[in-house]
């Protein structure tokens, strides 16, 4: 098969706004002419990643990543250039033939989880279209079961929740009708294979349905409610498939991310109820964890849209247990930690709909640091009075403190520790040093290794990106031994090429050419600098090419030097001299 043809990723480009595909994974912010955000590809508390709207082009002053939109589409879904160009041209309508694809063999794992987000979503539609029209005995006992919970008609519909039939074969019947092959119903998770007999059942049965969507709404997963106590486990979920990892997604939050990045916080729960009764009452800014204890996954998608996160787990042990494994991790991730904690018994759900919306919210005001949540739960399980509690105490205080990268908030935590726990702080300090940190896990884009320019090459190199014009004269100036960097001359060859043929040409046609990703960063970087870097551009365009001419016949003076040729040394001298 060939190769995408450059006109087709051109048009791809053109109607990919940047800045709209972008904003479906991290929350935008406008500055001046440009957005700006915290980088989805590095860990930072102050925005350092800008999208250029007119330049089409996206790049992060702090770990120097860059590109345009299919630079972000293969960096953010772990795609290769082919099939990032074929997402985009799926979301802006373009057709890109079959033959003109060349995908390897990682395209049949793509094929599959585009037909899983495509049966996901004819469950969705099944079990959504049961809860709402069906005249089964047991989908009014699921209706009145949400009712009862406070759940109307416009949150099951925003939400999309839906009901299982009590049938072993109700959604593999209704898949069937729509052509859906029980292979790929199977690798969707929605049906189990019969142990003692060829064929399949459903996987849900009697049960209210919690669809689990990505942060950009594509349908990966469900949950499921039984309506019985007497039918299994009261929650089953989705088994792992292409397009579902446990541990890597929240509920809700492809709902609320805007919020979250408008209010710069959000408010983690465990269950897919908790979540959605505060939501009910106004509260925008909340997301589920799927009833586990956060991963570094989950907080790395969280901090795309806020670093500052509330935690409300249910006050059970399992609940409380969850969040005191989830603290480290989100000290790891540089995040902004407060715990809020409601009524003994009490979960998000319950405690809303029995007290309302304005004490719910009165408990998040009373929110505690982590440092003193943790203090307060240690305690509770451990005598404070004794020398042994007083111990334990601070040794698992001290590997929470650890994880603090600042040296200062370290001092001043293990202080505080010292006067709660009435403790020698010399002594805190010392068996500080037995405490050993394991490493956070790192599954993130690493940042590519910087381009090295000199600022006289960068300078120049800006002034070519500028305006089209300039990649001409230049050519007419200048020879490409008059650039020493590799890096500098493969640019230079590129923008020549192009401008040879397209003389009109703009940064995606450049972009679409370059395969080296430290380029592709160095020419974003260089378009994401101020206007004014460059001041007059004409007259720095000719102190450039004087530099660089003077550069070529100094290294030929050198070379005639050896040769013993007066006369030529004695021309040369008088060029460079002007």
């Amino acid at each position: 098969m060939g190769l995408i043809p450059n006109e087709i990723i051109s048009a791809v480009l053109e109607r990919s706004d940047i800045v709209t595909t972008i904003g479906k994974y991290v929350q935008l912010k406008k500055a001046g002419r440009n957005f700006k955000a915290l980088c989805p590809f590095h860990h930072e508390k102050s925005p350092s990643f800008v999208v250029n709207p007119d330049k089409q082009i996206f790049h992060c002053f702090g770990c120097g990543a860059g590109g345009n939109s299919v630079g972000f589409i293969m960096r953010q879904e772990h795609l290769e250039f082919p099939q990032a160009v074929r997402m985009l041209a799926d979301q802006c309508g373009i057709t890109i033939p079959e033959d003109s694809d060349t995908t390897g063999a990682s395209e049949p794992s793509k094929q599959l989880r585009e037909d899983i987000y495509r049966v996901n979503g004819l469950a969705v539609a099944f079990f959504h279209d049961q809860l709402l029209t069906s005249k089964d005995p047991s989908a009014n006992i699921a209706r009145e079961y949400l009712k009862k919970r406070g759940v109307g008609l416009t949150t099951v519909k925003q939400f999309q929740l839906g009901f299982a039939p009590d049938a072993w074969d109700g959604l593999i019947k209704y898949l069937k009708s729509e052509n859906i092959s029980e292979s790929l119903m199977s690798q969707a998770g929605l049906i189990i294979a019969r142990e003692k007999k060829d064929g399949f059942y459903d996987r849900f049965r009697n049960r209210v349905i919690f669809p689990i969507f990505d942060i950009t709404s594509r349908p990966i997963a469900f949950g499921a409610r039984a309506l019985k106590d007497e039918e299994g486990a009261k929650y089953i979920n989705s088994p792992e498939t292409p397009v579902y990892t446990k541990g890597r997604h929240m509920f809700g939050l492809n709902l609320t991310k805007t919020a979250a990045g408008k209010l710069d916080s959000v408010i983690v729960v465990e269950g897919y109820m908790d979540m959605i009764m505060p939501f009910i009452h106004g509260v925008e800014n909340i997301a589920a964890s799927l009833g586990t204890a956060l991963t570094p996954q989950q907080i790395r998608l969280i901090r795309r849209y806020t670093p500052n996160v509330t935690m409300l787990f249910d006050t059970d042990p399992a609940g409380q247990n969850a969040m005191i494994r989830s603290l480290d991790l989100l000290i790891d991730e540089g995040m902004n930690v407060r715990v809020a904690t409601l009524g003994e018994n009490q979960d998000p759900d319950s405690y809303i709909r029995l007290y309302g919306a304005p004490d719910f919210g009165e408990k998040l005001n009373q929110a505690v640091t982590l440092f003193d949540f943790k203090l307060s739960w240690l305690k509770s399980r451990h005598n404070a009075s004794t020398i042994e509690g007083k111990a334990e105490i601070c040794q698992s205080m001290l590997a929470t403190i650890a994880h603090y990268s600042n040296e200062v908030v370290k001092s001043e935590l293990m202080k505080k520790l010292s006067q709660e726990l009435n403790l020698d702080e010399q002594a805190v300090a010392k068996q500080m040093l037995t405490v050993k940190v394991q490493a956070p896990s790192k599954d993130e884009a690493l940042p590519v290794v910087a381009a090295k320019l000199t600022m006289q090459d960068e300078i120049f190199l800006g002034i070519l990106l500028s305006e089209p014009q300039w990649a001409k004269k230049s050519q007419e100036e200048l020879v490409l031994s008059d650039f020493d960097h590799p890096l500098m001359q493969g640019l230079i060859t590129t923008i020549w090429e192009i401008a040879n043929t397209q003389p009109e040409w703009g940064v995606n046609d450049l972009l679409v050419r370059i395969k080296d990703q430290a380029m592709i960063d160095l020419i974003t970087r260089l378009l994401s600098k101020d206007a004014a870097w460059l001041g007059d551009r004409s007259q720095v365009f000719k102190d450039c090419v004087t530099k660089l001419r003077k550069r070529r016949l100094e290294k030929k003076l050198q070379q005639v030097k050896l040769g013993d040729d007066l006369d030529l040394t004695n021309q040369l001298i008088k060029l460079i001299k002007g």
